[in-house]
C-alpha cells in the first residue's frame, strides 16, 4: 500500500458508547386557541343593493336602509347608470346622524359607452363614511323628459 493510504476493509464505526440508540419520543399537538373570526369586521358585514327605474326627473332619489339603532361604516359603493345616448348623470351620496350632522359625497360617474341608445356611467368607489341615521343617493341628470335606470350596491359593516 501507498503512504497514507487506507485499507478499504478499515470500517469508520463510531465507539461503542457513541452508538447508543435515539428513541422516538412522540410529541403532542399544541393545543389549538378557541375559533375566532379572521376578520371582526366580516361578522358584522353589510350589504344592500337596489335597482331602480329612473322616472322622468332632474333628480330621483334611492333610499338604504342602515342597521337600526347602530353605526353603518360604508367601505365600498359601485354603481350604474343608464340614461339615453348622449344625456349625462352624476351621482351624490347623502349620509345623516341622529345627532343632525349630515355628510355629502360626491361620486364620479365615468362614461362606458352607448349600448342600444343608452349611455352606461359607471362608479365604483372605495369611501370611509359613517352614519347611525340614513344612507341615501340622488341620481342627477340634465333631462328632465326621459327615463333611465340604476343600480347601486354598498358594502361595509355595522358598530
Amino acid at each position: 500500500m501507498e503512504r497514507g493510504a487506507r485499507s478499504r476493509r478499515t470500517s469508520r464505526r463510531a465507539p461503542e458508547h457513541r452508538t447508543a440508540r435515539r428513541e422516538k419520543v412522540e410529541k403532542k399537538p399544541a393545543p389549538k386557541p378557541p375559533a375566532q373570526p379572521c376578520d371582526a369586521c366580516a361578522t358584522n358585514a353589510y350589504l344592500e343593493w337596489h335597482a331602480a327605474d329612473l322616472s322622468p326627473a332632474f333628480n330621483y332619489e334611492i333610499g338604504f336602509n342602515p342597521p337600526s339603532g347602530q353605526r353603518l361604516v360604508v367601505e365600498f359603493v359601485t354603481a350604474t347608470v343608464e340614461v339615453p345616448a348622449g344625456e349625462s348623470a352624476r351621482l351624490r351620496m347623502f349620509t345623516g346622524f341622529s345627532s343632525g350632522q349630515v355628510g355629502n359625497f360626491d361620486l364620479a360617474l365615468v362614461p362606458q359607452g352607448i349600448v342600444g341608445g343608452a349611455s352606461t356611467w359607471i362608479a365604483t368607489h372605495v369611501v370611509r363614511a359613517y352614519t347611525d341615521g340614513f344612507l341615501q343617493f340622488n341620481v342627477n341628470r340634465d333631462n328632465p323628459h326621459t327615463t333611465g335606470h340604476a343600480l347601486i350596491c354598498v358594502s361595509g359593516y355595522h358598530l
